[in-house]
């Protein structure tokens, strides 16, 4: 492996590669790792969840309906959103 470092065209490859590689990690975006909380049966036990996803990477929203589709009422949700 040393030797084939020696030559330049190999080198400048190599350096060029571990640049680009560092850029790319280093200005890519944070993952965001939005998600949908489990459906609860009442509104009081969906406001009583959203206190333990509060994280200082995650904030719960507000409580929200959930319907089938045909209408029908099937309990409440919130989102979970990651912090930036």
């Amino acid at each position: 492996m040393v030797n084939i470092l020696r030559r330049s065209r190999v080198r400048g490859l190599v350096v060029t590669t571990a640049l680009a590689g560092g850029l790319m990690l280093g200005l890519a975006p944070a993952a965001h790792a939005d998600f949908n909380s489990p459906i609860y049966s009442t509104l009081a036990k969906c406001k009583e969840a959203r206190k333990t996803y509060v994280s200082s990477w995650t904030s719960p929203q507000q409580c929200f309906r959930i319907v089938n589709g045909k209408g029908q009422f099937v309990g409440y949700q919130f989102l979970v959103k990651t912090r930036h």
